[in-house]
């Protein structure tokens, strides 16, 4: 919204430019969503309290449980400050002519509305576990399919294919080849076909030495000079000589992406730079998978005092920078990563997602003031599954936020040996018949708490593990 107020003051104040910078808009959002959390914090946590909205649910360790029931008076359903620091500052300071900013805070809103219902059916009926899981996870995969099903129409038209297509392989975006092209035309130099064709007139000499121009007679002067000169004129300077010629037909380089190919479904995978696999239709159960999949992650990590959102200011800092790289050709085409127009306006989300991370652990911190709840939880997977898919890096995603997938995992794993465990057990015949846990108690944070760790120690190293996932992730953006 500032974006497009800003802008039409820049002829009066020439300071009002900087708001076409998405690094300056980054920054502020950040700010503004800390500053925001921290603002509506305290009145949001006295009303939650004042209401009674407290509770926690069970994980089924005695010991566990018993931890969880001292803090029985904590308020929850925090995830509401960080829904309106980040929503706030991301409409601010976002461009709202742009489909991203629309699709994922709506999604982020959406999410966390999901989640207010469950926590406040929970809190509110004392005979309620909330909403089932079934409702729960029809609510998921409703605002998934809807947030896709946008993306990828948008994609298809803005890319001109058909939406109903199958997965197929594409060339390499970023294959160095050389085509003829280009039709030398009177007063055209090796400078103005670079500019008109690469965008960069730097490159003039690239295509000259190409074009049989001898590599030690390239300088300035024959950059410039025009096609058409009189090359029969004694007093001609010798830069004419190795000037373009006249309906010559010449090769011109094509280095980077097609810009009419915006890679809107095209698979993205760290260290194959010259693979490039459009899904197609495939395009949505994936998509779903990585929302729906992000967004129970988180839920299940949220279960020690500022843990949940500690990691999630770590991922959001990987997904700033990400966003910021594919958004601009320049930086994409040197990483060879799929670029994408105007992700600089997730970049600007993700910084303040940060920044509203920041603001929510203020209160959530050891010991915390308030717990965020589904309503937080959801919401938090359900952007980052967002960003990453609009991004096309959902593989960064999974490495960048290992420390939520390996909690999901260690329920999946904890249930699934139990249940086979307990199948054998009872084919054995054995009396009482139960099966057995792998961990102490799941998500595995609990695990290592039921060991003798503090759980401050336990999110702190935690923290640490998040950070060199995402550092991993970041990393290997140049690893191709």
């Amino acid at each position: 919204m500032l974006y497009h107020l800003f802008a039409r003051l820049e002829d009066v104040l020439s300071g009002f430019r900087l708001i076409h910078y998405i690094t300056f808009r980054a920054a502020f959002a950040a700010i503004l969503a800390f500053l925001v959390a921290t603002v509506v914090g305290p009145g949001i946590v006295r009303s939650l309290r004042n209401r009674k909205i407290a509770g926690f649910s069970r994980t089924g360790s005695d010991e566990v449980d018993a931890e969880r029931s001292a803090k029985a008076d904590v308020p929850t359903m925090g995830g509401v400050i960080l829904l309106i620091g980040v929503a706030l500052s991301g409409f601010l300071f976002a461009r709202l002519d742009t489909p991203y900013t629309w699709i994922i805070l709506l999604s982020f809103l959406a999410f966390g509305a999901l989640g207010a219902a469950d926590d406040w059916k929970k809190l509110t009926d004392p005979e309620s576990r909330g909403i089932s899981e079934k409702q729960k996870l029809s609510g998921q995969l409703a605002i998934a399919l809807l947030a896709i099903g946008a993306l990828y129409i948008i994609g298809s038209n803005q890319d001109d294919k058909p939406w109903l297509r199958g997965p197929q392989m594409k060339e390499d975006p970023y294959a160095l080849r050389w085509i003829k092209r280009h039709t030398v035309r009177e007063g055209e130099s090796w400078g103005s076909i670079a500019g008109k064709y690469l965008g960069n007139s730097r490159r003039a000499g690239e295509i000259a030495v190409h074009n049989g121009v001898p590599k030690e007679k390239m300088n300035s002067a024959v950059i410039s000079a025009a096609a058409g000169s009189d090359l029969c004129d004694p007093d001609t300077p010798e830069a004419a000589l190795f000037a373009p010629v006249v309906d010559r037909e010449i090769d011109l380089p094509a280095s980077w992406p097609d810009p009419r190919d915006h890679h809107r479904a095209d698979l993205q995978v760290p260290f194959f730079k010259r693979f490039c696999l459009d899904l197609g239709l495939l395009f949505i159960p994936l998509g779903i998978l990585v929302i729906v999949g992000a967004s129970n992650a988180v839920n299940l990590t949220d279960g020690l005092d500022g843990l949940a959102i500690g990691v999630t200011a770590t991922v959001a800092v990987a997904f700033a920078v990400i966003a910021y790289l594919v958004g601009r050709v320049d930086f994409s085409r040197e990483l060879h990563l799929f670029y994408v127009p105007e992700a600089g306006e997730i970049a600007i989300i993700a910084a303040a997602l940060v920044g509203g991370s920041l603001g929510f652990l203020w209160f959530n911190g050891f010991p915390a003031q308030v717990f965020m709840g589904d309503t937080g939880s959801l919401s938090i997977g359900g952007i980052l599954g967002v960003m990453a898919v609009a991004l096309r890096h959902e593989i960064t995603l999974f490495i960048a936020g290992g420390l939520f997938v390996s909690e999901a995992l260690s329920v999946i794993w904890q249930r699934t040996y139990f249940k086979a465990t307990r199948r054998k057990a009872v084919k054995a015949g054995a009396e009482g018949a139960t099966g057995k846990r792998w961990f102490r108690c799941a998500p595995y944070h609990h695990h290592f708490q039921q060991g003798g760790l503090h759980e401050n120690k336990v999110t702190v190293r935690f923290w640490i593990v998040s950070m060199i996932c995402v550092m991993a992730a970041l990393a290997m953006l140049k690893v191709r």
